[in-house]
């Protein structure tokens, strides 16, 4: 059974489908086999999809606000509206489209509504927690650039279970702090950064979404 409902969409070679979920009632309460069709457990190259932060049940979102400090780009935080549009992120890699996202694969994340790079650098602190700052950048660099680091499988990022995302340039691992929030004019946003070590404010799990599938296509081993 699918999570909410799907539609087809047509391309040359794959298939892709909406789904919809939380990371409460879905991953904590059911097994990931009960509720995913055979075919869509895998996030795949080219597909946009929502990322939860598994401590705060928030989603990553860009919400088009410039820091005022650092880095001036735009601010990346976490937040409980998952019916946004600006949570959506597109998974780019240089595999084919419907291609399962390896562990330890590197991947670029694009937010669908401004077409920012999710980006971080070690020059720039963020602006409560003072760790390294992550911003939504306009441009292309090697400062976008993630590995995703799997918990469990060990073969391919699997939806509705956690990662961590480790920012190549610098090694550090996307994460948000519950207990750091905005004021004006974000209210109730946590601030997202970069922090050294993977702990449990560094896990991020991929919920809804619009995902790709190639028929008879299965990760391998390396």
């Amino acid at each position: 059974m699918k999570l909410a409902f799907a539609f087809a969409l047509l391309a040359c070679c794959s298939h892709a489908s909406l789904f919809g979920g939380s990371s409460k009632s879905a991953a904590k309460d059911q097994p990931l086999d009960d509720v995913i069709e055979e075919g869509w457990e895998y996030v795949t190259s080219g597909s946009t999809i929502k990322l939860s932060h598994v401590k705060s049940d928030t989603r990553l979102v860009l919400p088009q606000v410039s820091y005022g400090t650092g880095s001036q780009q735009q601010a990346v935080t976490a937040h409980t509206d998952a019916a946004s549009t600006k949570n959506f992120w597109l998974v780019e890699s240089e595999t084919p489209r419907g291609t399962p996202i390896s562990c330890g694969k590197q991947i670029r994340l694009v937010n669908s509504d401004s077409s920012h790079n999710l980006h971080s650098h070690s020059n720039h602190k963020s602006p409560i927690s003072g760790a390294q700052e992550v911003s939504g950048f306009d441009g292309r660099d090697s400062g976008d650039l993630w590995t995703v680091e799997c918990l469990k499988d060990k073969v391919a990022w699997r939806r509705l279970e956690p990662v961590y995302l480790r920012h190549v340039e610098t090694g550090w691992y996307l994460q948000s702090l519950p207990s750091k929030k905005y004021g004006q004019p974000i209210v109730g946003h946590q601030e997202v950064s970069a922090a050294k070590k993977a702990d449990s404010n560094a896990q991020w799990m991929a919920l809804e979404g619009y995902y790709f599938s190639v028929r008879n296509l299965q990760p391998k081993k390396d």
